[in-house]
Order: C-alpha cells, then structure tokens, then sequence
C-alpha cells in the first residue's frame, strides 16, 4: 500500500502554480467510486484519455493491511480518501485540529463570545429595517365598512335603535339620597369612608367561657410573645387584651385603654390619608419599559467561564474564600474540604473528615479554616499565605486556656501541633449544625443547629467567645425554624432569618430593634450589603427580596427572574454587583448601586445569565462566592465541579 502526504506539508501553497496542477480527481466528488470498482481507470483528462486506478484505490486483503500496519511507522495517523482513492498520511497540524474539534475547544485566535448584535431590538432606530411601500388597502377607505355604517344610520332614522339617553350630572343635581351608604356613592368628589373596626369576639365577652380564660402562666407567656414577636416601636401600638369573667354587666368596670384606642384610632385616621387608585391612562407602550442603564455601561462583572476546579466526588454544598483572595475552599458530600490556588487550579491540600460537610467559613483575621461538619466544627491552619500570620495564629491558640464548661452542649478541644498537623481546636455539639458565620473582628462565631423535635428553638444559635473559649444560647424564645443569620459589618447587630420572617437584634442592647415582613414562603438564604443599609433575601419559592432598611419594614423590590427554587444570594465586598444561583441552572448577576443620599433610591439591573453546572437529581447550583477583590464569580453545582466566571 502506499500513501500521500498532504500538500500543505510538503510544497507550499505559494510555489504551486494553479495551471500546472493536475486535479487529482475529475468524476467529481458527487460521484462514488464504488461505480468505477470493476474498470482499471478512474475518469477521463482533457485529451479524453482514461485515467489509471491508483494502487491504492483498490482494497486490500487482511494480510497487506497487517504487513502495512507492522512495517509503516505513520499508519496510525493515515486515513482512506474516499475522492481521489488513495491513503492520506496527516500531519501534526491536522492531529492538533482533530483533537480540538473532539474536546470541543477552541483556538486562541477564535472570537466565541463576539458581542452580539441584536437587529430586532427594542431600541427605536433612525432608519428602518424594512421600507416596503404601503398596501393600497391601508389608505383607501373599507367599501364593507360604509355600508355597515350606512345600515346602522338608516335604522336610526328609522327608530329602530334608540341611543341612551343623556346620563344627568350630579353636580348640578340637588336631589340626592341622604340615608344611603356613602361607599355606593357615584360622586366625583365623594367622601373615602375610613375601614371599620373588627367586631369583638368571644374572648371580649363580659362573661366568656372558662376555655377563654387564662392563668398567671397564660398570661406570662403572652406577654413575652408579644415582646418577641413586636419590636419597641410596635409594642408603643399594640394593646395586651386579657379576657375576664363577671357575672352581670352592672359589674363590668370602665375600659382601661379606651381613651387610648380611640385616639390611636384618631391618628389613624388623620395621619393616613385615603385616596381613591385612579386608572393610569398610558397611550404609548414604551412609557411602561423602566428608564434602565444598558449592560454594556455597567462593566465590570463576570461575563464568560474561566476556569474549572475538578476533584470531589460528591455534590458541593459550600465555599470560602481567602481574605488575599488566593486561595479558595470547598465542602463536599464526600466529607472532604479541598483547598485549591484559584489561579491555577491547583489542589494544595485535602482534609476528610466523618460526616458530610455543610459550611466552611475563613476567619477574617487568622489563619484559621471552620468546617462545619455533623455535630462539630473544626478549626483548621491550613498554613498558606503569610509565614507571619501562619505563626502568630499558632501562638495566639497557643496561650488559650479553656476551663472545663458545665454546659455539656458544647465542648472545647484543643489540639497540638504534635498531635495533628492542621488540625488546632474542635467544638463539639450535642444536636447537627446547619451553618457558621464569623463576626467581622474574627472573635466571635455564630453557629446555626437544627435542635430536634423534643427541643426548643432557642438551641438552634449559639455564639462561640474564641478568645475565652466561652458559648452562650443569646436567645430564649425563637418563634420558627432558623434558616440563616448574618453579623452586621461595622454594628453590634445581628440578623436572623426564619422560615417566613427576618428579625434585626441589637447585641449590645439585647433587644428586638426591627422585623422585616417578607412575602416568600419558604426563606433559604440572606445577605447583608457592605454598607449596611439593604438586606438581600432569597426563597424557596423563587422570590428575592430586596430590603431598604432606612425605608420600610417591607420589600423594596421584588423580583421573579428564576424559575425553581434559590439557593443562594451573595453581595459583593468592593463593587456594586450581586448574585443569585437556582435549582434552574442559572446564576443571574446584578449591578446594584447604592447611595448615600437617602432621596435617591438604588439602582438594580441584572446584566447576565450564568449557566455551565450540569443537573444531578433536580439540583443544579447551590452555592456562589464572589471574589474578595475582583469581579469574578465561583459557584458550586451538584455536578461535583466548581466553576469560575471572570469578566
């Protein structure tokens, strides 16, 4: 057998002269070759004289093909031409290209993410796209119109259709009806009847059922209910009602806070003002588009897919940056905690512990890792970064003495260097955790468990003292299920998210300062901005949140851009940018710039949709960390994969 190298490989394209050279093939390439398998040529040149087969362009037996494969070092790389018959020897260049092609990459001169040019946008434009000339029947009046005009007024004239009669003008009518309700009124300028009190029920009784009456315990417990769920500002509102029993109504004294119900109830009434909601009159549709700044004015923020960090064998449920933001941390299923050089990949070092991993979290000031698994957390020294700060946090954990605590709900740990390399203190709990979170000085840790059923909600947060090797239950009463909680970044304020509700608390005060009234069902995760005067909330139900604490109590906006479930929501440290990952695959990046002038209100626009993490049993994405200092994104799928999204 024999075979050809590629041209390209062997004279260049400029030394071959168009008009010396001979096609290789003239039956053209719609014809098969298989019809020419019983002649001994293959087509005609221009002195229509036959042309001979190739050697080649026959098959051959099994035992030329295993001599060729034997003898020819190149046969690995030679490939059958179906159009001139012959064997083609490929060249590195081709090898290169094919690999590329199979690993779905592309070259380094490839423009792939080229902006895209929208033709049919919602921008007006000067010219138009298309200038076909009007239709003869846009401008010439309907024949069928005229004469269904034409029918309507002859029966008009005739008195077969009667118009409605003028309708009166109540103004200029002095006749009017003084005993009816005001609500059913058609005057224009009709007084707004004010909502009506509700009615008193069974409890109000002056002689209620003994069901309805409560004991000194009763009592003791509505009142803290009323002082957890109210914060001092509502409390100064509300009336604590305690239903009592008389036996006629000669002996019912006088209302104790009926003077001051009615004058609340006077405020009410001047103080919020009623207005009738008029019907917008809107004439052109582009009034109804919000005033938006474009994406393109908004750079920087993370555009394509940078980078894939590959090693766990299981879903990946949390991330942790460095404070250098060199280094990142993940926590898996797989009950390891990888820790990998962002820039290159690189997986520097891995910890497995016993239970899956549910939250990790760098200490802000340290060098210290907290891994969040089962029952305990663990501290880490992953000895990366500055020497300096690697020693300084040996000796600082070190000269800690932890006495023996009485509370066997948490137990201190601590472990030398000669016992474990990394490995520097444990905090064993009693009940599983569910997330951590450091507090901005890095001496103080929130830790967030999920108590059982036979115990109450005020073991679900516990504050760990590191320097003193101190933990204390801050709550008593916690009414719901805690889902998340958050440090402010520059107050003592702690945040705290339930199922259905967000509650603010001043630590130093030790009181309720706000509650935030949040219209998802279900909450999964908040943040807090750097500033501290907006709050992020995202939910099950596919709602985000976004609260304006100096505003109101309530949403300030609420948007429904994800289709499934959220599981995260992140602000960004240093830039105007903030993110949220959904069971829908999507990661949708948003600018969001906040002022200081209180008048001004904050400008949201999302500006891109992330995707790249592939499904495992309806999960997609579940967690996204922004980078410290630069516009790129991480996030962690289901997928066992973390990807980086830079600009």
């Amino acid at each position: 057998m024999t075979s050809t190298k590629r041209r390209n490989s062997l004279v260049d394209d400029e030394e071959i002269d168009s008009d010396e050279e001979v096609p290789s093939n003239t039956i053209g390439s719609n014809v098969p070759l298989k019809w020419y398998e019983n002649h001994d040529h293959i087509g005609y040149d221009l002195d229509a004289k036959k042309i001979a087969k190739p050697i080649s362009s026959g098959k051959s037996d099994e035992i030329d093909e295993f001599l060729e494969k034997m003898e020819n070092a190149d046969y690995w790389r030679t490939v059958y031409d179906d159009l001139t018959g012959q064997n083609v020897t490929l060249t590195n260049e081709d090898i290169a290209t094919i690999q590329h092609i199979q690993n779905a990459e592309t070259f380094p001169d490839d423009h792939v993410y080229e902006p895209w040019v929208d033709t049919f946008s919602a921008e007006v434009m000067i010219h138009p796209i298309l200038n076909t000339p009007e239709s003869k029947a846009s401008f010439i009046p309907s024949k069928w119109e005229r004469l269904k005009v034409g029918k309507y007024l002859h029966a008009i004239k005739m008195g077969w259709i009667k118009p409605a009669p003028p309708k009166e003008d109540p103004l200029l009518s002095n006749n009017y009806d003084l005993w009816s309700d005001e609500s059913k009124t058609n005057l224009p300028r009709s007084n707004i009847p004010a909502p009506k009190l509700e009615l008193p029920g069974h409890h109000e009784s002056y002689n209620p059922s003994y069901e309805y009456l409560l004991d000194d315990a009763e009592v003791e417990a509505l009142k803290e209910k009323m002082e957890s769920d109210f914060d001092e500002n509502e409390r100064q509102t509300k009336t604590l009602f305690i239903p009592k029993k008389y036996t006629s109504l000669r002996q019912v004294p006088a209302y104790d806070h009926f003077v001051y119900e009615r004058f609340q109830r006077c405020l009410d009434l001047y103080l919020c003002p009623r207005q009738k909601r008029m019907k917008a009159n809107i004439t052109d549709l582009n009034d109804l588009i919000p005033d938006k700044p474009k994406p393109q004015d908004l750079h920087p923020y993370p555009l394509v897919q940078s980078l894939i960090y590959e090693g766990h064998k299981n879903i990946i449920r949390c991330l942790a940056c460095h404070t250098s933001g060199q280094w990142l941390a993940s926590g898996s299923d797989d009950c390891t905690v990888r820790i990998w050089e962002i820039s290159t990949t690189r997986c520097m070092n891995v910890f497995t512990f016993d239970k899956p991993v549910v939250s990790i979290q760098w200490n802000p000031v340290l060098s210290l890792l907290a891994v969040a698994t089962g029952t305990q957390i663990v501290m880490i020294n992953p000895k990366l970064g500055e020497n300096a700060k690697v020693v300084f946090t040996d000796e600082f954990i070190k000269q800690l003495t932890y006495e023996s605590s009485s509370n066997d709900d948490c137990q201190w740990t601590k472990t030398s260097e000669e016992t474990d390399k990394y490995i520097r203190l444990t905090i064993k709990h009693s009940i599983p955790i569910r997330q951590i979170e450091w507090q901005g000085r890095g001496d103080y840790l929130a830790c967030v468990s999920i108590p059982r059923s036979d115990q109450s909600q005020s073991k679900s947060i516990c504050i760990h003292h590191l320097s003193k090797g101190r933990s204390q239950y801050p709550f008593k009463q916690l009414k719901g299920a805690v889902q998340h909680v958050r440090f402010h970044p520059t107050k003592p304020i702690f945040i705290i998210a339930t199922q259905h509700s967000i509650k603010i608390y001043h630590l130093l005060k030790q009181q309720l300062i706000k509650r935030l009234y949040v219209n998802t069902k279900w909450i999964s995760s908040i943040d807090i901005h750097p500033l501290g005067d907006n709050i992020l909330c995202g939910g099950y139900d596919s709602k985000i949140n976004w609260f304006d604490l100096d505003l109101s109590v309530k949403p300030y906006e609420t948007y429904r851009y994800h289709k499934r479930a959220i599981r995260c929501v992140r602000y960004h440290t240093k830039l105007p940018l903030f993110a949220s990952t959904s069971d829908d695959g999507t990661c949708i990046i948003s600018h969001c710039s906040v002022y200081s002038d209180l008048l001004k209100n904050p400008m949201i626009v999302p500006v891109k949709i992330l995707r790249g993490h592939q499904f495992n049993n309806e999960l997609s994405m579940l967690d996204c960390l922004f980078h410290p200092t630069q516009p790129w994104i991480f996030t962690s799928g289901a997928d066992s994969t973390i990807r980086l999204f830079t600009n």
